[in-house]
This record gives C-alpha cells, structure tokens and sequence, in this order.
C-alpha cells in the first residue's frame, strides 16, 4: 500500500475504484483501506451539483471526523477547484491540489449527490453544511451585484471553454446545455403586477454569496440544472419551480425530497425553452 499522503477520492468513473486498481493506486485488501469503497456513481467533479454535494461538502465532513494533519484534495477544473481552494482555506485545512495522476493514498467519500439515508448520514450533511457556512461567513462576492429577494429567477451562466474544447471529464456547461432563453420578459411580466423578484446567475457569484442568496429565497424558478445543488442551503419552507426538457429527473428530484423541498417541475419541449410568464406569475403568488 501506497504510504504517501492521504488524498480524498470521488468514487466515480474518473478517479473510483476501478480506475486506481488499474493504475495499481487501489489497496490490494479493503482491510488497508481506511474506510469501505463504495459503488462508483455517475457525474463529474467538474460540474457543479456532482462537485458540492459529491466532493466538497463530503470532504469537509470527513476531514472534520479524521482530522489529518496534511491532505490532498483532488483538482476539479478552472471553475470548481477555486472554490474549493478557496472554502479549504478558510477552513484552516493544510492542503494541496493534485491532478488524479497524483493520488497517493485514497480515502474513498461518499456520494451525497446520489442521496442520503438514514438519521447519520443526514446529521453527517448537516455537519458538512454548518462547517462549509461557517467557513462563508465573510466574503467579499466578485459580482458588484447581489440581489437578496424571497423571488429568485435563476439565470444559467454561458459556458467557461474548458467544457466546450475536450479538456472537461464530461462536455458542456451551464446555457450550452438547458436555460430559458426569454428570462427577461418573464421578469417585465412579473415586475408589471408588482411582484417583487431578482433574476440571479449562481455562477457569477462566489460560493458565500450563493449560500446567503438561497438561504434567504422562499421561491425559486429555473431550468434544470448543476446550480440547483444550492438547494443545500436553502430552508424547508422554499417552493421550486423547475423546468425540465428531459423528464424524469430522478437525481434532482431525490434530491429536493431529502431536503424536504416542495417542488412542482414544468415539462418543456427544447432545452432552451421559454417559460411561460403568466405561469410564473402564478408560481410566485400562489397561496404558502
């Protein structure tokens, strides 16, 4: 066995089990390992919902319950390891990010973007949770706006080109994939009635900014997508309308029911589907 540093791993097609015995990285013997592998998943890293609920948050969990003096953490690409560089850092944690080629000693987490069970694992992500907002408390946002409001429109980010050149573990991003092309009009509509809202790109936003703007929404409308693992931090009492080009969605829908998240999706034709401004004007007024 491999006696280098620890290095906390996403079991999943890129960097999972069968990947590191290939590369002769995995333990011969479970007994070595320090925890149990788990089934490999889905997703990337890379991408946002697979990379807080599937990486960071599972890491800082079990980081606070092993507490090495030293780890590594592994790179997720030019979006996503910023973030993590940045919420590690706050946390005190010394660290360093690697490239997977890099693995030393796996330390296997678990899949949180698959969904939890049982009264452990969910005080396991509350943990997480209360760590990574503590860690947020204080930011300074790159975006000179940020918008608080009980009505969130969730505008999709255009895609970085790491995710559209071959270099990402899976292609596509944000409006490359699914977005409402007519979000504007639909906020003139609702700002005719006088219904107080904010249109907001998670993505323009640092990950302080997202916490505090989910936290404080009570209705949020968008199309279906990687920003929704924001979800993380929102209150029970939120309402979520979702449009969704490519029904069923099984991930995010387990999702928001672990969160005990009340939620209605719209089903649409495209990818890149308008939504209907007189249904969002129901959906923000509606009675609770």
């Amino acid at each position: 066995m491999n006696r280098g540093l620890p290095t906390f791993v996403r079991s999943d097609s890129f960097t999972g089990p069968t990947v590191l015995a290939r590369q002769k990285k995995l333990p011969f013997s479970y007994r070595f390992a320090l925890r149990k592998i788990p089934r490999e998943v889905g997703g990337s890293k890379e991408h946002f919902y697979h990379f807080l609920v599937g990486y960071l948050l599972p890491l800082v969990y079990a980081q606070n319950k092993y507490r090495f003096k030293r780890f590594l953490a592994l790179d997720c690409g030019p979006l996503m390891s910023p973030i993590l560089q940045d919420t590690l850092t706050r946390l005190g944690y010394s660290f360093r990010i690697v490239n997977p080629s890099e693995i030393e000693r796996p330390v296997f987490l678990d899949s949180w973007d698959y969904g939890w069970s049982g009264r452990r694992a969910e005080e396991s992500v509350k943990t997480a949770q209360f760590l990574v907002k503590q860690a947020w408390r204080n930011y300074d946002c790159q975006s000179d706006h940020c918008p608080r409001s009980e009505n969130l429109l969730i505008r999709r980010s255009n895609p970085h080109e790491f995710y559209l050149n071959g270099q990402s573990e899976i292609a596509g991003y944000g409006t490359s994939r699914r977005g409402i092309p007519n979000l504007e009009e639909v906020s003139e509509f609702l700002t005719s009635y006088s219904v107080h809202h904010s249109i907001y790109e998670p993505g323009a936003h640092c990950l302080g900014c997202q916490i505090d703007t989910f936290s404080a929404s009570k209705r949020i409308l968008g199309f279906r997508g990687a920003e929704w693992a924001n979800l993380i931090w929102s209150t029970p009492e939120v309402n979520v309308r979702m449009l969704d080009a490519s029904p069923p969605a099984t991930l995010i829908e387990a999702f928001m029911k672990a969160l005990s998240i009340r939620h209605e999706f719209a089903i649409v034709d495209t990818h890149h589907s308008p939504e209907n401004p007189q249904a969002a004007y129901r959906f923000f007024t509606k009675p609770g």
